[in-house]
């Protein structure tokens, strides 16, 4: 009886050493599992997280975001890169590492209206399409990531009191500005170009009618044909003066509208 106690706490004794593993490893996982989940990050103005297949809704601010933060426009990057820089941006606005005006709602107002008046006056430009995001794990772009902490100025309420915070943001005026002469430039080449057409098309319209008076003499003064003539002349020259007068303030003498010979 003596042996058979001696066997038995000798083999407790060989055994406790992985009991006491097994033990331990299972109240370290007890400890693992009781860890509380990461807190989800509170972002600016109550934004929403983004996902990768938003890019349609978001464009008009992703594009605004790279032109300003980085001085490239949308348009010009191919496939690729626009999808790695659209994956970054979707990242760094998740973690609500952004320029927190890039949260403000109206932001994406103002940069969908701007887009807008992109398209209006520069029509030949086309949008890029949503980019094709399949299982490929692209790594977002690491470069020239100092300056996301940077935006547009903050609304006017909201930059008083972040004020003597960082370097001078570009502000909404300055892009409005731009846009604006923008526009103008295109409105005065649309104007110098329908002028120009007008003016071609008074000199094609002069040496037709110069051709004319070459290959058929003109009839004798006081006749009828004579006074055809006087009356087909006159309608060609209001024409050209009502043509010319949609493009400016034009003077057209008696001669002009009369002959030289009136009848």
């Amino acid at each position: 009886h003596h042996r058979r106690h001696h066997r038995r706490s000798s083999r407790d004794r060989t055994r406790s050493p992985h009991r006491r593993h097994d033990e331990g490893h299972r109240r370290h996982k007890r400890h693992r599992s009781r860890s509380p989940a990461p807190r989800p990050v509170a972002l600016p103005y109550n934004a929403k997280k983004l996902h990768k297949h938003q890019f349609n809704e978001y464009r008009p601010l992703f594009q605004s975001y790279l032109d300003i933060q980085k001085q490239i426009i949308l348009d010009d990057l191919d496939e690729r890169e626009a999808k790695g820089r659209w994956k970054s941006f979707v990242g760094k606005w998740n973690k609500g590492e952004l320029a927190r005006s890039w949260y403000d709602p109206s932001m994406l107002k103002t940069a969908q209206e701007t887009v807008q008046s992109y398209r209006q006056v520069s029509p030949e430009r086309r949008p890029r399409a949503s980019p094709e995001y399949g299982n490929r794990n692209d790594a977002g772009l690491q470069s020239d990531e100092d300056d996301d902490d940077f935006g547009p100025a903050l609304p006017t309420d909201i930059a008083s009191r972040h004020a003597g915070h960082g370097p001078s943001m570009p502000k909404m005026d300055d892009i409005a500005m731009r846009n604006e002469l923008l526009e103008e430039d295109r409105a005065r080449d649309r104007t110098n170009y329908v002028e120009d057409m007008r003016y071609e098309r008074k000199l094609e319209r002069k040496t037709q009618k110069d051709r004319l008076e070459e290959l058929v003499p003109r009839a004798d003064p006081g006749s009828r044909e004579r006074q055809l003539e006087k009356k087909r002349e006159t309608t060609s020259t209001l024409r050209d003066f009502r043509d010319a007068k949609e493009g400016g303030d034009v003077e057209v003498g008696e001669a002009d509208l009369m002959g030289d010979d009136g009848i």
